[in-house]
């Protein structure tokens, strides 16, 4: 069996490597996200580090193959061989009929496959499904009970992958987004938030003139609030608004809901966010829009400098996979899921546990 290391960029470039060396066979075994290169500790770059392996003759040493110029790292420890280097062999002939999916020939045990059907259901991409399921193969063996490591991994995958976010509130934020995901509805919910939970003062700013009810909507949780409201059109607009409501300890923009297909509005965003002042940018998605649309609509607006992901709509699907395919793609922290309608109670902090109990079926935070 032959192990290989890669350092690249993208997931992409990885398997171009990994299919050049290994061949169509080889399968990945491990995939996590380092910091290389730098100058004494500075200037470190992000990159994705991933482990493949396959079936070969011989034995060599496993390699790190890094595109990525950074100080060379010493090789890792042979594999063991004899009974050890049998079982790791058996454990990636069981991966790979995992993956492809042999029917009756497929030797993932049988109290494990409930859990490749739910992974499966909740829309969980292949890459983490894979991840996820080598792990519990090391649990079955342990004898450990299926149910309580299945939600230990979730755990365990969700702490490795989520970006750290900071505890306290930015005192300027803006929410961003595609139309009909709830921008307005979960302004009103942070507002609440801040002013029931954390005692801070809030002022609001709607800058959704393209529909006249979206104005209204985030006046009226003003006046539910007892917050002040401003409305703006432009960057010169928006920097009044900011000095008006200086005096507020949170200050949270609300931007228009349109087609984010479309370059102008990416643009009509730049050209309305000052450019010398650092705006805490919070885009906002639906758990009911499909993962490939989330992946686009990401694209789009990174131009933005996206600091904060947050989803709605957690009440209108089943399936949570999407979250563990974003915290495994993406570098960007997620600290917020909406759950529901009601004002400030339907939102909720995206812990761990509480992704690990959306993805298992279980309600321990309900």
């Amino acid at each position: 069996m032959r192990l290989k290391t890669y350092r690249v960029a993208t997931m992409p470039e990885a398997m171009a490597l990994i299919k050049r060396d290994l061949g169509d066979d080889a399968l990945i075994l491990n995939t996590k996200k380092v910091k290389t290169g730098g100058l004494f500790g500075l200037f470190r770059k992000d990159c994705l580090e991933v482990t493949a392996a396959a079936e070969t003759a011989e034995q060599p040493e496993p390699q790190i193959v890094s595109p990525i110029k950074e100080q060379a790292m010493p090789a890792e420890a042979p594999a063991a061989k004899g009974q050890e280097n049998d079982a790791l062999l058996e454990e990636l002939q069981s991966l790979k009929r995992l993956m492809m999916h042999e029917g009756p020939e497929d030797r993932l045990p049988e109290s494990l496959r409930p859990l490749r059907s739910l992974l499966e259901k909740q829309g969980v991409e292949q890459a983490v499904q894979t991840e996820l399921l080598a792990k519990l193969l090391q649990a079955s063996e342990n004898e450990a009970p299926v149910q309580e490591a299945f939600h230990t991994e979730l755990v365990r995958f969700i702490e490795q992958h989520q970006q750290a976010v900071k505890n306290e509130s930015p005192s300027i934020a803006c929410f961003i987004g595609p139309t009909g995901v709830g921008k307005t509805t979960t302004i009103a919910k942070v507002a609440a938030e801040q002013l029931l939970e954390h005692k801070r003062t809030v002022g609001l700013i709607t800058a959704d003139t393209y529909r006249i009810a979206a104005v209204a909507q985030l006046k009226t949780y003003g006046e539910i609030l007892d917050v002040p409201v401003e409305v703006v059109e432009s960057r010169e607009q928006l920097a009044g608004a900011l000095d008006a409501l200086k005096a507020c300890d949170v200050v949270l923009i609300d931007t228009a809901g349109r087609n984010y297909q479309q370059a102008e509005y990416i643009e009509d965003l730049q050209k309305l966010l000052p450019e010398t002042q650092h705006i805490h940018t919070t885009l906002v998605l639906s758990m009911t829009a499909k993962y490939e649309d989330m992946v686009q609509i990401i694209g789009n607006f990174e131009a933005l400098s996206i600091d904060e992901l947050l989803l709605t709509k957690k009440d209108e699907t089943a399936s949570a996979g999407v979250i563990l395919n974003l915290l495994h793609r993406y570098r960007i922290p997620l600290r917020r899921i909406a759950t529901g309608q009601n004002v400030p109670d339907d939102l909720v902090a995206a812990t761990p546990g509480r992704i690990a109990d959306y993805i298992a079926g279980e309600l321990r935070h309900a």
